[in-house]
């Protein structure tokens, strides 16, 4: 079993894999063997979103979770294992906008097909899906199991304060993660 997530670029330093890895270890109950961090630049858009593809590319075996670095993890994840490639819905979010989420993703065994098949128009889908890998997934990929409310996952852009959810999703307030909020005692010590 392998705990994978994706830092590529300038956003997120050391910090955020260092905080995942110790959430990981320290709340979630995950027994696994790899803790794979994707650090390849290969698709530059200007935001970094679609080398999260590679993630499938690169792990074709066993059992994988993905996470995002801006997450918060304060309880056991093994609900969140899947067999077929699961992904969020994003309950949160306008009508308008993409109705998933990749802030945690999970599979078993081969999913490189979702690589292959940004691979067939890469160009084109960079243009197109301004909202990024979500937007593809949704729109293009369409095989996909959603994780609900009740696998005890919330969005802190509509959820602020502390409840009975097992991860908090930050969802670009990554900054906020570190500030001296209730969240703070779940985290590495801070920069």
């Amino acid at each position: 079993m392998r705990v994978i997530c994706v830092n590529t670029g300038t956003k997120y330093s050391q910090w955020y894999v260092d905080n995942l890895k110790h959430m990981i270890d320290n709340y979630s109950n995950l027994k696994y063997n790899k803790f794979e961090v994707v650090t390849e630049n290969r698709y530059d858009d200007e935001r970094g979103v679609f080398n999260k593809l590679l993630i499938f590319e690169k792990f074709r075996d066993g059992q994988n979770i993905y996470f995002d670095l801006d997450t918060l993890i304060k309880g056991d994840c093994n609900h969140l294992l899947r067999e077929e490639f699961t992904l969020c819905s994003a309950h949160w979010r306008p009508a308008y906008h993409t109705p998933l989420n990749s802030s945690i993703m999970s599979w078993q065994g081969d999913c490189s097909w979702i690589h292959d098949k940004f691979m067939e128009q890469m160009d084109y889908y960079l243009l197109k899906y301004r909202r990024g890998m979500d937007q593809f997934i949704y729109e293009v990929i369409k095989d996909y199991k959603l994780y609900t409310i009740e696998d005890k996952f919330c969005s802190y852009q509509t959820i602020l304060d502390e409840q009975d959810y097992v991860v908090y999703l930050f969802n670009q307030r990554n900054k906020e993660m570190l500030n001296e909020g209730w969240y703070a005692k779940y985290f590495k010590s801070n920069i």
